[in-house]
């Protein structure tokens, strides 16, 4: 039996895989490097699932009046043992505030049952500014707490309390850097030994006492091409090169299965 006509070689379909490959991997490192030139929330992988923090502001900037909300207040009553408070975690209903209690931060008192703990959200500008080119983000908070129920104001900490506090960024206030500061009654501020997590935009550190706290950084230059609202808008430009990308994603992605196909 003569043999029929030879097929297309295999190593032509592996050579395609190959090539589309390559170009699938070309656009997502593209998409990666432009997201982050943008801004700095966009730093992260592509499929992280993470996104600007929505921000409640007391004294929302220019162009967000219309949709901010309020940021929440909390008030907690931390019962009284023997050794003082226990440790548990209370956070603010907005989340924008996290504070983790230590066992005995606030020592026994034995005519006393508990010990009520207060956050308010307060406006950075009527307090003193942090000084050496830092700008604070978002709100300042003033925690306070007092003996119940003989309502005497508590003074100071045994131990510190573990604090994490939500920061906003947009497109015309980002920082490479963020710190936590304290102030004691608002009239000078001291950093904080702190870990800043930008994915999260959060600061997590050690108040020593109560008082006033706040988030603070030394502003970044924004791009003189960076176009778009304070609310992290996406230029018209940004537009036109993702529906670009998407497209050629597309092709590749056709090409890579057509290759696999028998």
């Amino acid at each position: 039996m003569t043999p029929g006509p030879a097929g297309p070689p295999k190593r032509s379909h592996g050579r395609r895989a190959l090539v589309a490959g390559f170009i699938v991997a070309t656009v997502y490192a593209a998409l990666a490097a432009w997201s982050g030139s943008l801004s700095p929330l966009g730093r992260g992988p592509l499929l992280d699932g993470l996104g600007p923090v929505n921000y409640r502001w007391v004294s929302p900037p220019p162009g967000l009046e219309a949709t901010n909300q309020p940021p929440s207040a909390g008030r907690f009553d931390l019962p009284l043992g023997k050794g003082g408070v226990g440790t548990q975690v209370v956070f603010t209903s907005d989340s924008q505030v996290t504070i983790v209690i230590d066992d005995g931060s606030i020592g026994p008192s034995p005519t006393q049952r508990s010990v009520e703990l207060r956050v308010e959200p307060v406006d950075p500008v009527d307090l003193a500014p942090p000084g050496d080119g830092l700008v604070v983000f978002g709100n300042a908070y003033a925690v306070s707490a007092r003996f119940r129920p003989s309502r005497e104001v508590v003074r100071s900490l045994d131990r510190p309390l573990q604090m994490i506090v939500l920061y906003p960024a947009t497109s015309t206030l980002h920082a490479n850097d963020h710190a936590l500061l304290y102030s004691p009654d608002g009239t000078r501020w001291e950093p904080l030994e702190s870990t800043d997590s930008p994915a999260q935009q959060q600061v997590e550190g050690d108040v020593p006492g109560l008082g006033y706290v706040a988030v603070a950084g030394v502003p970044a230059q924004a791009s003189p091409s960076a176009s778009g609202s304070a609310s992290g808008g996406v230029p018209a430009v940004a537009v036109v090169l993702l529906v670009g990308a998407g497209v050629v994603l597309l092709i590749a992605l056709g090409l890579l299965i057509r290759s696999r196909a028998p």
